[in-house]
């Protein structure tokens, strides 16, 4: 059952046998339905309802969320609108926020969106957000982020014809600051030990209560987060790939501005969680740029000649190299001889591609190209030592949790890559270079946006509310900066 559902009646006529009342008569249907006695209505919705209700002609289509005992009417119209219900899935993510307007009659996805998070403005980086919260800025950041999500809402919608109030239910997955921001609530006490959020699990809200500009009384899912590090968007992950169904080990890797990591089966499940995916992002990388039209995002050299040919999105003219172009021009390099194992570059190997750029030494992937006016695109050792200091945490974070579980990598079946970079990288790459662990290709599964699909499937069977419950309560989090170990692994991670 999805998280909204639209039920048709045909009410009956009052009478002197039938005087119930009008919404009386109405609960009667929907008890009859549904088994359930206790039905909730606000009362503005009454009264909103009552034109619609008198001059139907007693033709209606009530939508109502089930909640364990409780139904709670979200709206009433005219006539039998079954075949219009839909839902919108939301990934709160701190750089790019994504939206799927989805039809929950079908299950088909309507339109699929995704928009710069508008707090950006007020700091690139998660804790520069945090900091500006601390400094009284929480209103600001929620109305920023507000307006982002209800931007997307508009765009989904006109894309599919849509019109907004016909959207009766949203599930939102976000990190916990994200989600603290999208409440309202201020999140300064995560960032100091012993870093507690104000809430991991939040209650089921509606959308007139967090300015959602769908049906005001549409419920909003919002996934539970285990703690500071270890948000909603995580759990989401983990309920999209199924992991807590099998009894064989697998294996989560997200990968976005932060990088976390969920390992476990169907009895336990073991997480941590650091920054990783700034090496990628463009504010560290010189040429650098998110993965938009236009960015580089696989890179090859020739092993005899050194050159190299690469592709970008949309086949547009090159602009940049995002998260997955650089890792593979990374891989790339090193497999042809260019790059040693320490990151720096081998320049007894000629080639034209050398230059110096900012008194640097740089590997050229294009020259300045004056016709359109578009710079240069190169690679640093900067960019690479960044790139593998991201690496090296990958790894250490990884060894800590198969330490604390007594097994090998090789006992791992199935790995999950997901994040905003996680969903680019190419295997291949990811492993050559040591990102990902190395293990059998048909063992790793790009699972996509992992948070924006376990807030779709919540959408669709609102059941994975329970288990998006249980998952968040089962995780245990092991805290990297306290652990004896990690930083001596982290160190000896920091090679090819």
């Amino acid at each position: 059952m999805a998280l909204s559902s639209k039920y048709y009646l045909e009410v009956p006529a009052a009478s002197l046998d039938n005087n119930k009342g009008e919404i009386d008569r109405i609960n009667s249907l929907l008890e009859d339905f549904t088994g359930i006695k206790r039905i909730d209505w606000p009362i503005d919705l009454i009264i909103s309802s009552l034109p619609v209700i008198r001059s139907s002609n007693g033709q209606l289509t009530v939508t109502a969320c089930r909640d364990g005992d409780r139904l709670s009417v979200i709206s009433v119209e005219s006539g039998d609108t079954r075949s219009f219900h839909f839902g919108i899935a939301i990934d709160l993510g701190t750089t790019v926020v994504a939206a799927e307007l989805i039809d929950l009659k079908t299950g088909d996805t309507l339109s699929s969106e995704g928009e710069i998070n508008a707090q950006v403005r007020y700091g690139e980086d998660l804790l520069t957000r945090l900091h500006f919260a601390s400094q009284g800025g929480v209103n600001e950041l929620k109305s920023a982020l507000l307006d982002t999500i209800n931007k997307l809402v508009d765009i989904t919608c006109k894309s599919s014809g849509i019109p907004s109030n016909q959207i009766s239910a949203a599930s939102i997955a976000g990190n916990t600051s994200m989600t603290h921001l999208f409440l309202g609530l201020d999140p300064s006490s995560i960032r100091h030990e012993p870093y507690v959020p104000v809430v991991n699990h939040v209650p089921v809200l509606n959308a007139s209560e967090v300015g959602l500009k769908i049906l005001p009384y549409a419920p909003i899912f919002i996934f539970p987060s285990s703690g500071s590090f270890l948000g909603g968007d995580l759990i989401s992950g983990v309920l999209a790939s199924g992991l807590t169904k099998s009894e064989k080990i697998s294996l989560l890797l997200d990968i976005g501005t932060n990088g976390e990591m969920v390992l476990g089966n169907k009895d336990w499940l073991l997480a941590c969680a650091g920054a990783a995916g700034p090496a990628l992002e463009g504010a560290v990388a010189e040429c650098a740029t998110r993965a938009k039209p236009g960015a580089i995002d696989r890179v090859v050299i020739d092993p005899t000649t050194l050159e190299p040919s690469f592709s970008t999105i949309d086949d547009k003219p090159a602009i940049g190299l995002c998260g997955s172009g650089l890792v593979d021009a990374i891989a790339q390099l090193y497999s042809v001889g260019l790059l040693d194992s320490t990151g720096r570059f081998v320049l007894e190997k000629h080639t034209t591609r050398w230059q110096k750029i900012n008194h640097r030494i740089a590997y050229m992937l294009t020259e300045e190209r004056t016709g359109n006016n578009l710079p240069p695109i190169y690679i640093t050792e900067k960019d690479i030592q960044n790139v593998l200091r991201t690496k090296a945490a990958m790894v250490a974070a990884l060894t800590v949790l198969l330490n604390s579980v007594g097994i090998s990598i090789e006992e791992v079946q199935k790995v999950y890559t997901a994040g905003s970079f996680g969903i680019h990288l190419s295997p291949e790459s990811s492993i050559a270079i040591g990102l990902y662990p190395k293990l059998p290709l048909n063992r790793f599964i790009q699972l996509g946006n992992g948070s924006l699909l376990g807030a779709r499937r919540v959408l669709l069977d609102a059941s994975n509310i329970d288990e998006a419950k249980r998952i968040a309560d089962k995780i245990t989090y092991l805290e990297l900066n306290v652990h004896p170990t990690f930083m001596n692994l982290f160190r000896s991670a920091k090679y090819i």
